[in-house]
């Protein structure tokens, strides 16, 4: 029969009498600190440490002004929609200027142009969810509709109908996408 050594019995009890040592010195937080908290409706509340620092105290969430939310929500809807009319204009002003009426560099300049648009779209600082999806959904219209210009440029340049046919399909799909994105836009935001 072996018996233990006494040099691994001794250190099975210094690593035992380390870990009791440092079990009473954990502490959840410092205290008298402070952090954010989420609270319902995803506003942003505050909880501070417990005077032990054992643990965070509950969050406390202030109710939202009503007048400040309404005036982020115009602030925002309106911004957005900025984005979404630029976006218009400067397709309307490059068709316009364009010298090749229908032709690939107009498709080329409507591309960018929604590009453009699917940026400015994701600049926009929004912090109601329902915005967030509204512009979400504008940014993959502008990003389908870019891409489904390029094709059909491209397709153009290499005179094959078939691709032709199917970019066409693409812009048309993207396009008809638009209105239902923009109308409930324009209802949310017109809505108290």
């Amino acid at each position: 029969m072996t018996r233990p050594s006494p040099l691994a019995a001794f250190a099975t009890a210094a690593i035992l009498l380390t870990l009791t040592a440092c079990k009473g010195e954990e502490k959840a937080c410092v205290p008298g600190s402070t952090q954010t908290c989420v609270c319902p409706g995803v506003q942003q509340g505050a909880q501070a440490c417990a005077a032990d620092g054992a643990r965070w105290e509950p969050c406390v969430c202030v109710a939202p002004d009503p007048a400040a939310l309404r005036r982020a929500k115009v602030s925002e809807c309106n911004a957005l929609i900025a984005v979404a009319n630029n976006g218009v204009q400067s397709i309307e002003k490059g068709t316009k200027a364009g010298t090749d009426q229908g032709g690939s560099s107009e498709l080329k300049m409507m591309a960018d142009a929604m590009d453009k648009v699917a940026a400015d779209a994701a600049q926009v600082k929004l912090t109601t969810a329902e915005l967030q999806k509204f512009s979400g959904e504008y940014q993959a219209m502008a990003k389908d509709l870019a891409k489904a210009a390029r094709d059909l440029a491209s397709a153009a340049d290499a005179n094959d109908a078939e691709k032709s046919n199917r970019a066409q399909a693409a812009i048309e799909k993207a396009i008809r996408q638009e209105d239902p994105i923009v109308d409930s836009l324009n209802r949310f935001c017109q809505a108290p």
